[in-house]
């Protein structure tokens, strides 16, 4: 059992919340995602998720994360929402799944995260 497990949840639940509420309010101001609109939607929603995750995580846990969490965690989590958001702007997938599978990476992801820091100070 990893011990910071609850206190990840909990994190990755509000941050997903976050994340999928700015993605709403980007989306709802700028579709459609014309030129330069369109990074703002791909990378704004994953700065502010992982802004809150790592805020509760910390808060809960006392694991702060250094700069190598954030030069890896925000192109992968950049990747996973594009990857829902261009699936949902092509019409291959409902916003529902595309918020699912998005949700699934992310939990996903930093499952792996963690369970590679559990045996070092992170």
């Amino acid at each position: 059992m990893i011990p910071a497990l609850p206190a990840y949840l909990l994190s990755a639940g509000l941050g997903l919340a976050g994340a999928a509420g700015i993605l709403s309010a980007v989306a709802a101001q700028t579709v459609p995602l014309l030129g330069t609109q369109v990074p703002l939607a791909y990378l704004l929603p994953p700065i502010v998720g992982l802004a809150l995750f790592q805020l509760v995580f910390g808060a809960c846990t006392g694991r702060w994360r250094g700069w190598w969490f954030w030069a890896a965690a925000i192109p992968l989590s950049a990747v996973i929402w594009g990857a829902a958001l261009m699936a949902l702007l092509g019409g291959h997938a409902s916003w529902q799944a595309a918020l699912g599978v998005a949700a699934v990476g992310h939990v996903a992801a930093g499952l792996a995260a963690l369970s590679l820091t559990r045996g070092r100070v992170a």
